[in-house]
């Protein structure tokens, strides 16, 4: 897990984990949203477009590629902000300046890094879902829904169990992807994922505690937004509308899961 030198002075996020982690994180969170009302409207903005232009087959890829570029792009400039400033003065400020284009000029190396990390990790995955299917021998040329079911059951319930296992770290390996500054740095951060340190740092009740508290608010409000904007798309057919109502909300989840990150850092830090 990389260590950076932060300032002795006292830092925003040691006043939020002092008192109300959870509500202090949701909170900070909230204010960066709110505060820089254009930097919000032109991000939302940006994941509209990206979607629309994936509807076109020859854009699809270079539009899944730009979008989850610019999505870590933002985790790593906001929980940078949030990791570094002061006082809540400091920090209001900073999200007061904010642009897009600062923020591309000082995260688009790392987050495109962390990005093809993230995919050569996913691939990973399939290439070891690819090998344990061909040795269980379940895979032929005549599968039946039945096979497919057996080979999912055999195959893939282990690796989805170990992938479920790594997201209890990946709050840390997201703080490192955050705190990265370079292409390269970017890149390697994905692998922390299997850091023997990092593991041993999150084996504390405070991070435990966090997370899981954390991920589950997260995953449930994430959970009312999906069903309700799914009952209004079917209710009133307007499918469009609500993947853009859905697109909008992924930028405050993004946000989120980036103080989340950080705050989580910084529980198991020395």
């Amino acid at each position: 897990m990389h260590e950076h030198n932060i300032d002795k002075k006292p830092l925003l996020i040691d006043e939020a984990l002092s008192s109300q982690p959870i509500k202090n994180t949701f909170r900070l969170a909230w204010e960066f949203i709110i505060l820089n009302q254009k930097f919000t409207f032109i991000t939302m903005s940006f994941f509209i477009v990206s979607h629309l232009l994936g509807m076109i087959s020859v854009l699809a890829f270079i539009s899944m590629f730009l979008a989850g570029s610019f999505a870590l792009a933002i985790q790593i400039y906001i929980g940078k902000i949030f990791y570094t400033t002061h006082n809540i003065n400091s920090y209001i400020h900073e999200i007061e300046i904010s642009t897009t284009e600062t923020l591309w000029n000082r995260t688009i190396s790392p987050a495109f890094g962390a990005y093809l990390g993230w995919l050569v990790f996913l691939l990973m995955f399939v290439f070891l879902f690819g090998i344990l299917a061909g040795m269980s021998g379940l895979i032929s040329e005549n599968m039946t829904k039945g096979d497919f079911l057996n080979l999912f059951l055999s195959v893939g319930t282990p690796i989805l169990l170990l992938l479920l296992l790594l997201s209890y770290v990946q709050p840390l390996v997201q703080s490192n992807i955050i705190l990265s500054e370079s292409f390269k740095e970017g890149f390697l951060a994905v692998f922390t994922i299997f850091s023997l340190e990092l593991w041993k740092r999150s084996i504390n009740k405070e991070y435990f505690q966090f997370v899981a508290i954390f991920g589950t608010i997260i995953m449930v409000i994430l959970f009312i937004v999906i069903v309700l904007l799914e009952s209004i798309a079917l209710a009133t057919g307007l499918f469009l509308f609500s993947n853009i109502i859905l697109l909008g909300c992924l930028y405050i989840f993004i946000v989120m899961l980036a103080m989340g990150s950080m705050m989580a850092r910084r529980m198991v830090e020395d």
